[in-house]
């Protein structure tokens, strides 16, 4: 007789191995899609977070770049503005102390004295400079300027400077131009009538320089009587019997007076020059106010201070014509700056 439970076990086998038999094809694929994904890496994002498109993350990525490169670029602009405000900064304040050229400074004066025209030219305030080796390209600009006098305003030298070989070969050269007229300034009168210790006087007579110390001669200058004059003293102490005599005669003539005077201050309000009988004189010492300030003008002189009344130009003060030149050199005086040396060229008509 057949066991039933043994039959009903038989009859269960098939299903089980049914079960068992691997799923293929569609119905696999079916089974896949069906079956929740897994997050393999990162942190599984909360339910309902949005996802970023991933074309937004680009473009944000992409516009925090620009900015970077953006600021980088204002940074190198920012810098190299600055580098080149630093370099013509550098540029400018050695081009306004320079003091290795000079400037041609031209004045015309009218006067019913002068019949004919004549050319002065004028240095002052040399303080030993050199424009070339011996002078020579200061020298070659008189020589083509043609002057029919050369007036030397005084401190041509140094006084603390024994050597002169500067001013003695300039002028060797210079008498060989035109006429040369030279008065003292404080730093000539030092050496030579203080502390005589220099002989720089009789050098410069030996090669035909005219030295006017305190002493005028009358010339005729293209048809022109002309009574130039150099002032070492100031006016006012003139004490001496021969200057006392001097100036008084000066003054008394009626021919063109031109004076070499160092000093322009003796021109100033209530100077002792003022009103007196001078046409024409030709001054030299504050250095142009050593800075010059646009619309101010020169700003200070170791002697007069800040902002001296003159420092420079052609100026008329009752009835006469101060010529102040800014000099050539500038001695161990404060730095120039914006106040280029100047050579004067004055033309009488």
């Amino acid at each position: 007789m057949e066991n039933p439970d043994i039959r009903q076990q038989d009859n269960q086998l098939p299903d089980e191995k049914e079960q068992n038999v691997p799923v293929v094809g569609e119905a696999a694929g079916a089974e896949r899609e069906n079956k929740p994904r897994r997050k393999l890496f990162g942190k599984k994002r909360s339910r309902g977070a949005e996802p970023i498109p991933q074309r937004k993350v680009g473009k944000e990525r992409k516009r925090r770049i620009q900015k970077k490169q953006w600021t980088r670029k204002m940074i190198f602009f920012r810098v190299l503005v600055v580098a080149a405000l630093i370099a013509v900064a550098v540029f400018e304040i050695v081009r306004l102390t320079d003091m290795t050229d000079f400037v041609d400074t031209f004045y015309v004066i009218e006067d019913e004295k002068i019949s004919n025209p004549m050319r002065i030219v004028m240095l002052s305030d040399l303080h030993l400079q050199e424009f070339g080796k011996d002078n020579v390209r200061l020298v070659d600009e008189i020589w083509r300027l043609n002057p029919d006098i050369i007036a030397m305003a005084g401190d041509m030298i140094n006084q603390d400077d024994p050597d002169v070989s500067v001013v003695i070969t300039l002028c060797r050269q210079l008498v060989n131009v035109a006429p040369v007229y030279f008065c003292y300034g404080n730093h000539e009168k030092e050496v030579i009538r203080v502390k005589q210790t220099s002989k720089l006087n009789e050098d410069l007579e030996k090669l035909g320089v005219h030295v006017l110390h305190n002493r005028y001669e009358t010339i005729n200058v293209n048809g022109n009587l002309i009574d130039i004059g150099g002032l070492s003293a100031n006016p006012g102490t003139l004490d001496a019997d021969y200057t006392q005599r001097f100036w008084q005669a000066y003054l008394k003539t009626p021919n063109y007076h031109l004076l070499l005077v160092h000093y322009p201050q003796y021109f100033f309000t209530g100077g002792e020059l003022v009103g007196e009988n001078i046409d024409l004189a030709l001054c030299g010492h504050l250095h142009g106010g050593q800075a010059i300030l646009p619309f101010v003008g020169g700003v200070y002189h170791p002697l007069e201070g800040f902002f001296p009344e003159m420092t420079d130009g052609c100026n008329h003060v009752e009835g006469t014509w101060v010529v102040i030149s800014r000099g050539l050199g500038n001695g161990k005086s404060l730095p120039r700056f914006n106040n280029p040396p100047e050579l004067v060229i004055v033309d009488l008509r």
